[in-house]
């Protein structure tokens, strides 16, 4: 019986960012392949954009009954769906109403997702796991609750056991919950002040870490603070900017008048390793170079 053999086939390569989204900055007219860079070593590369921003397993973690559920992976393909749909080519090369509730939903909760679906996101909720336990184990006795915010959480020491013992995959399987809650941060999002910087050139690059909240330099305080920001590349011609600065007008475009190496330095600075780029990171680089040169603010 070859229907209980397989059970259901598992997707074993993840792609965290969206191939579909990669598409709008493709290097070929066949949308196939993308320029590669690495912050670490190498040289620029061609490469395939199914080969890039990929990891096994990542949104598919073993199960108690070892076995694998990727069901967020399912969740997230038909999420990505719509960077196929028309709709999405208008973001990417025209100049739709961004305020257009359906629209402006869908794109927040795409950002959304791609904030929170990255490995460096995974890295960072294992690292908060760890500083529970640290936190916790170094009393000879479990608190009965925790202050969070201005609520007060009452604790289950039940569970305290399992999640002090977690392995990796209970790890992985909590952090996909958290990613299939993306909706939350898509509200928050929403309420954001949205400028769309626009270029007549293809010139804005994107990176294996797209979305960048704050400037990369300075702390991020949160997304409710007044100085917040969010940067997200939509395509080579059109950058999508959240901020709280709700005296500018909303779901505004507004034209690059500036070369784009301050932009794309802001994006290739919160890359995990890689610049995606249609253009060879050669142009791009040399670029970021002369603008250093010339002392440009990067903003």
């Amino acid at each position: 019986d070859f229907r209980g053999a397989a059970h259901r086939q598992i997707t074993k390569r993840c792609h965290w960012v969206a191939q579909s989204y990669l598409k709008a900055f493709a290097a070929d007219e066949g949308r196939r392949r993308i320029w590669r860079f690495s912050k670490n070593d190498g040289e620029p590369e061609l490469k395939r954009i199914d080969k890039v921003a990929v990891r096994f397993h990542l949104y598919a973690p073993l199960r108690a009954d070892g076995r694998r559920d990727d069901a967020l992976e399912k969740k997230l393909a038909e999420l990505e769906s719509f960077f196929g749909d028309p709709v999405w080519k208008t973001v990417c090369n025209d100049f739709p109403d961004f305020s257009w509730q359906p629209l402006r939903k869908m794109v927040a909760l795409l950002a959304a997702v791609t904030w929170l679906r990255t490995p460096r996101q995974f890295e960072f909720w294992k690292s908060m796991h760890q500083q529970f336990i640290d936190f916790f184990s170094q009393h000879d006795t479990l608190p009965d609750e925790v202050i969070i915010g201005d609520r007060r959480v009452e604790l289950d020491h039940s569970s305290w056991p399992h999640y002090r013992d977690a392995t990796e995959e209970d790890m992985k399987q909590a952090w996909n919950a958290w990613v299939g809650q993306a909706t939350s941060i898509a509200q928050i999002f929403l309420k954001m002040r949205w400028a769309i910087l626009f270029s007549d050139n293809p010139v804005f690059i994107t990176s294996d870490n797209p979305v960048l909240l704050g400037d990369t330099i300075g702390q991020h305080r949160g997304l409710k603070h007044s100085e917040a920001m969010v940067t997200f590349p939509l395509s080579p011609t059109r950058v999508l900017i959240m901020d709280n600065r709700h005296s500018e007008p909303d779901a505004h475009f507004y034209p690059l008048n500036h070369d784009p190496a301050s932009t794309n330095m802001l994006i290739w600075r919160n890359a995990i390793e890689h610049m995606f780029s249609p253009r060879d990171p050669h142009q791009v680089l040399a670029e970021m170079i002369s603008n250093a040169e010339r002392g440009t603010d990067l903003v």
